[in-house]
């Protein structure tokens, strides 16, 4: 009762444009690349719908339809370009067969209610850019789609009764159709992940997660000129410089972990980027005053505050400093910095790329908070400050 099917050229599926796996490994989110996962379509392509009703299965009008002619058909002119075999007034429907690949790399179509059984029906290789409605379905455009053939009725049948007494059920028995090569119908629609699954990332979150990103980094203390020890002595009016001798991020600082899932027979890649972004340091002076940079200083000045009597001023070399103003016994200065973790998972559904933003912190339902301060040694002193004795200072006379 089938009959068609098609040829093609040859040539092999594209595959995705970069896979691998990624986790925790010794403290620290690693991937293989970062960018865009293209998905890897199924090897079975699902009807995009269900079936328009089979004709054969229609009882042609009557009060008894044994031995009518059947199906009853719908005129269908066939004009130029048609796919129709054969041209002239014939019958039509479009199927949605069901669609297996084949170990050439084509696709094999069946669908029993029609007799549709075509091996090789959508052939290897193709060009992956044809994806216009009515385009010739290959291996190479199908993913993403919905593959159509039209069945063509090429002979009409009787309808034979199931039963001699009403109702007589039956199906019209001779009827032949014949079927276009499988063409692109429109699009899929596209695989999404489920919630679950974009919410559980391959590495812990939280405080594991903040535990993980910190223990590659340098914590450190806070340094400081003009001394060198945590009780050195500085003085009023001289910049006191401080740094803290560490490897934080100063700036924001990606990671990514990769996994994938299988969403309606497509493998979807998971790309999880996980950033950690610095915020100002708040510094505390010990004597009431506090300031505020706008991130970590981990180096110290290229050189050391000098005194330039012209101005009766000392030089300010320091990215961070303070003047102190009145001498003290012992201040302690202390550094507090925040830092922000966001995650976001990102994928490729073969036609569009999807970001979205994935919870670090259970609690809220938003970004992690790292705080690190005194009790993580970004504290030195008390220093006392000490009075510099001022030298009196004769501007030179003129030149005659």
């Amino acid at each position: 009762m089938a009959a068609g099917g098609g040829g093609g050229s040859g040539g092999s599926q594209p595959g995705p444009s970069s896979q691998g796996t990624g986790a925790l490994t010794h403290g620290k989110l690693v991937a293989g690349a970062g960018g865009t996962y293209f998905p890897i379509i199924p090897t079975n392509i699902a009807p995009g719908g269900s079936d328009p009703r089979n004709p054969l299965e229609i009882p042609p009008p009557g009060v008894n339809p044994q031995g009518m002619t059947c199906p009853q058909s719908h005129l269908f002119h066939v004009g130029p370009g048609s796919p129709a075999p054969g041209g002239g007034i014939v019958a039509a429907i479009s199927i949605l067969p069901a669609f297996t690949k084949n170990a050439a790399g084509g696709y094999d179509g069946a669908d029993p209610r029609f007799a549709y059984a075509i091996a090789g029906a959508i052939p290897a290789g193709g060009n992956a850019a044809d994806t216009a409605p009515g385009s010739l379905a290959t291996a190479a455009n199908v993913g993403g789609h919905i593959v159509a053939v039209t069945a063509f009725l090429r002979t009409r049948g009787s309808w034979v009764d199931a039963q001699p007494v009403a109702p007589f059920g039956g199906s019209c028995q001779g009827a032949t159709f014949s079927f276009s090569q499988p063409y692109l119908a429109g699009d899929a629609p596209a695989p999404k992940p489920p919630v679950s699954v974009l919410e559980t990332p391959p590495f812990p979150t939280g405080a594991d997660l903040a535990a993980a990103l910190t223990r590659s980094w340098t914590v450190g203390t806070v340094e400081m000129i003009p001394g060198p020890l945590t009780t050195s002595r500085t003085w009023v009016h001289v910049p006191t410089c401080v740094w803290t001798d560490s490897t934080v991020p100063a700036a924001p600082d990606p990671s990514h972990a990769l996994t994938s899932t299988v969403v309606d027979g497509y493998t979807l890649f998971l790309l999880y980027d996980v950033t950690v972004t610095p915020g100002t340091v708040a510094w505390s002076w010990g004597d009431g005053t506090n300031s505020v940079a706008p991130g970590p200083v981990e180096n110290g000045p290229a050189s050391l505050p000098t005194y330039d009597p012209s101005r009766q001023r000392w030089t300010d070399p320091c990215a961070v400093s303070h003047d102190y103003a009145a001498v003290s016994a012992g201040a302690t200065i202390t550094a507090t910095e925040t830092f922000t973790v966001t995650i976001t998972v990102s994928w490729s559904d073969g036609v569009a790329t999807h970001v979205q933003a994935v919870a670090c912190d259970e609690g809220s339902g938003g970004a992690c908070r790292i705080t690190l301060g005194p009790g993580d040694g970004w504290q030195t002193g008390p220093h006392p400050v000490d009075q510099i004795e001022p030298v009196p200072y004769q501007p030179p006379s003129p030149t005659p």
